[in-house]
């Protein structure tokens, strides 16, 4: 693929924890090295979203080892405490070699970077929309369990009248 033009990297905070990289051109091994900085960057300054995704809808041709090594990156991003997610890969993971397909297929992956954006900021606690946090398992003895009792003789109360 000689000839192709380098790698766009823009990058933008897309909701609360939630940061997206939208890729065009080639993804290449500079290109994805490119990505590997940018993420090294961000994580120096202490700007450390919890979940970073990689919109690769705009990229044109994948380069095998290229993304042999954006598996690597997912990797070393969770040991940074970042949760890296592919979005718009679609039907082509299908074009590349079966190594890179092995490869994003251990990656978590959505089907375009909207989804994502809106699945990742909607998981959240206290996320708008929401009435705040999943609320924990019931103890025993909980009113709200299977075995309810009357509250003036302690019987159980019997669902059948």
């Amino acid at each position: 693929m000689a000839g192709q033009t380098a790698i766009g990297l823009a990058v933008e905070t897309a909701g609360p924890g939630v940061r997206l990289v939208r890729v065009s051109g080639w993804l290449d091994r500079p290109g994805v090295e490119a990505l590997a900085r940018m993420l090294d960057a961000q994580t120096r300054c202490g700007r450390i979203p919890g979940h970073l995704v990689v919109d690769l809808a705009g990229v044109n041709a994948f380069d095998g080892p290229a993304t042999e090594l954006l598996g690597a990156v997912v990797a070393r991003s969770r040991a940074d405490g970042v949760r890296l997610h592919l979005a718009g890969c679609g039907g082509r993971a299908e074009l590349l070699p079966l190594r890179a397909r092995q490869v994003l297929q251990r990656c978590s992956a959505f089907p375009s970077a909207e989804v994502a954006v809106r699945t990742l900021t909607a998981a959240r606690p206290g996320a708008a929309g929401e009435g705040g946090t999943v609320p924990g398992p019931r103890r025993a003895g909980d009113d709200r369990t299977g075995d309810r009792r009357d509250r003036t003789d302690d019987r159980p109360v019997s669902s059948a009248t």
